[in-house]
C-alpha cells in the first residue's frame, strides 16, 4: 500500500512539474483580436505581445465616425500580466494592463474606395484569463476577456475583446 501510494505520489508531482509553465510561449489566439502571441513568464508575472488583426467585431462601428473602416487592420498590443497558480500549478487566472496601436485604412467617404487614410489609433488595454496547461505536455489553452480603450483620435472609444488559443510553452 505505502508503495502504491509513493508510486501515485511520485507520477502526480511529475505530471504536476511538467504542467507548469516554461520561461516563454509561443502561441495563437481567435476572436478579438486574432494573432500571433509571444509570452515571456517571470515568477508572479508576464510580458505578453499579441501582434495581428483589430477588426472591430464585437462592436458596432457606425459609432466612430462618419466614414468607414476597413474590417481588418494591423495590431499590436503589449500587456504586463500578474498570475496566481491555481489547482497545483496546472491553471493560472492572469490579469494586467497594456498598451495597443492600430493601423486601418479609413474611408471618409464609403462609395469612393480610392480616397482612403491610413489611421495610425492608440490607448490602454487590460485583460484578464484563464490559462490550463495540459499534463505532460508543454501546451497550454487560454481564455481572455477585456478592453481597449483608444485615446487617439477618437477619445475614450471603447472596444471589448474576447479571445481564446493555444500556446506552445518552452
Amino acid at each position: 500500500m505505502k508503495r502504491s501510494l509513493l508510486l501515485f505520489a511520485f507520477i502526480f508531482s511529475f505530471s504536476i512539474a511538467n504542467a507548469q509553465p516554461e520561461k516563454w510561449a509561443l502561441g495563437f489566439k481567435l476572436g478579438e483580436p486574432v494573432g500571433v502571441v509571444l509570452r515571456k513568464y517571470g515568477d508572479r508575472n508576464a510580458l505578453d505581445i499579441t501582434v495581428g488583426t483589430y477588426t472591430g467585431l464585437l462592436k458596432n462601428k457606425d459609432t466612430y465616425r462618419e466614414g468607414e473602416y476597413a474590417d481588418i487592420g494591423f495590431m499590436l498590443n503589449g500587456t504586463y500580466l500578474w498570475f496566481v497558480p491555481m489547482f497545483n500549478e496546472r491553471m493560472l487566472a492572469y490579469g494586467g494592463v497594456g498598451v495597443q496601436i492600430n493601423s486601418r485604412r479609413y474611408y471618409p467617404n464609403p462609395r469612393i474606395r480610392e480616397v482612403h487614410t491610413n489611421n495610425i489609433s492608440t490607448g490602454p488595454s487590460f485583460t484578464g484569463g484563464l490559462e490550463f496547461f495540459f499534463a505532460q505536455k508543454p501546451t497550454s489553452f487560454f481564455i481572455e476577456g477585456g478592453g481597449y480603450i483608444e485615446l487617439l483620435p477618437k477619445v475614450f472609444y471603447f472596444n471589448p475583446n474576447l479571445s481564446l488559443g493555444l500556446r506552445h510553452n518552452f
